[in-house]
């Protein structure tokens, strides 16, 4: 008897295959940007937070992953919060109290922070998880398990955006480049 055991990517894919066939798209209204990869929206007369899916942006709070960032990166811990207070502002001037979003994930599932993952799109038809990447200000989170057509949109958009010093990759490119992981203290890139 020869059974194969399936492999953890298998499973994972299995997973996440079916938490996307699961997922659901609603037409919501913001009510705050809470950081630069999370906004909170009423959804059945309660306050619901809203983690972008496939991206990671700074902390600009002190938290725990604050602490591991500063832990793994060796990073000055004002100046991580300094690139957090940045990517918050400018999704701050992506999105309004009271803009009208639609709002794909799925709504049964939560992140160990208590989020849904979802993909957010404004009035205009577009991606605000893109745009966060695209205007450098987000990266492809290097976190849990994103589905193959979310990556194959980010990864060129962030690609573009660290080559063309967009966003955190023009104003604090070593910082944003050490905290991304593509460089580590000495300098020498790691991605």
């Amino acid at each position: 008897m020869n059974k194969k055991i399936p492999s953890l990517g298998f499973i994972a894919f299995l997973l996440f295959a079916a938490a996307s066939a699961m997922a659901d798209t609603k037409s919501l209204v913001l009510e705050a940007v809470e950081d630069g990869d999370t906004i909170i929206v009423m959804m059945n007369g309660k306050q619901e937070r809203l983690q972008l899916a496939g991206i990671d942006a700074p902390e600009d709070v002190d938290n725990a992953k604050l602490k591991r960032d500063v832990k793994a990166t060796k990073l000055d811990r004002q100046v991580l919060l300094t690139l957090g207070v940045d990517a918050t502002s400018y999704l701050r001037s992506l999105l309004k109290r009271g803009d009208a979003l639609q709002i794909s994930g799925n709504f049964a599932r939560r992140d160990r922070y208590g989020r849904v993952l979802v993909v957010a799109v404004d009035g205009d038809g577009h991606s605000i998880n893109e745009r966060m990447v695209q205007d450098g200000y987000a990266i492809v989170t290097p976190y849990g398990v994103i589905g193959a057509e979310l990556k194959a949109k980010l990864e060129p958009l962030e690609a573009d955006a660290i080559a063309n010093r967009h966003g955190l990759w023009g104003k604090s490119r070593a910082t944003a480049m050490v905290w991304s992981g593509r460089k580590n203290g000495s300098g020498s890139v790691s991605k």
